[in-house]
């Protein structure tokens, strides 16, 4: 017997056996007693099956591109500039931090030890210093802590641009100059976290 067309657009058969098909063409059946349902419960049924259609089509969309990383052009804490957009071909690590700033402190001998390690498989590493007051107190900090990299002067339109919200932030920007991770507190797992992305991405 050919099986007759149900109201949805599926096939009903004489066993009652429901077909649809997802926008994929995958088929989905039921064996419903359709006469022998209330209107309530196949209202209710035939919702259900358009939420899992939409799960389906919804699991195979992409993940969203990563976001560019505003640019900058700031001076270091010996008056060079510094571009953001010039290092575009190598990883980099912006450190947002401020002298007064525990955890900060406790992340920087971390983070010389990765400018050491990384930095000649193309690794650079900003010091995004956030102090309000006397830069002399930061240049004596930096050069007691023995920091390698530049340390440079981040206007808060800067931390703005990045989302900084409380520090230590740490960003990790790729080579095409997207921003791939983003670390906001400092602790062993977190800096653990931090290598393994740096690890990854230098070897990209």
């Amino acid at each position: 017997m050919i099986p007759r067309r149900g109201r949805s657009g599926g096939r009903i058969g004489t066993t009652g056996r429901h077909l649809l098909k997802t926008r994929q063409g995958h088929p989905i059946f039921l064996n419903l007693k359709m006469k022998h349902l209330s209107f309530k419960t196949r209202l209710i049924l035939c919702l259900c099956l358009f939420g899992l259609l939409f799960l389906f089509d919804c699991s195979k969309k992409e993940k969203a591109p990563s976001t560019l990383a505003p640019d900058f052009k700031l001076e270091t804490l010996e008056g060079e500039e510094i571009r953001l957009s010039s290092l575009k071909g190598r990883v980099v690590l912006l450190d947002f931090w401020a002298t007064w700033c525990a955890p900060c402190r406790e992340a920087i001998p971390h983070l010389v030890h990765l400018y050491k390690t990384y930095h000649e498989k193309g690794l650079e590493v900003i010091g995004m210093n956030m102090d309000k007051g006397d830069i002399d107190v930061v240049r004596r900090f930096a050069k007691s802590m023995d920091i390698p990299y530049p340390v440079l002067v981040t206007p808060h339109e800067v931390s703005k641009a990045y989302g900084v919200t409380g520090l230590p932030t740490t960003i990790i920007v790729d080579r095409e100059g997207k921003i791939r991770q983003k670390f906001v507190g400092f602790t062993s797992q977190v800096s653990k976290q931090i290598t393994s992305a740096v690890a990854e991405l230098t070897q990209e």
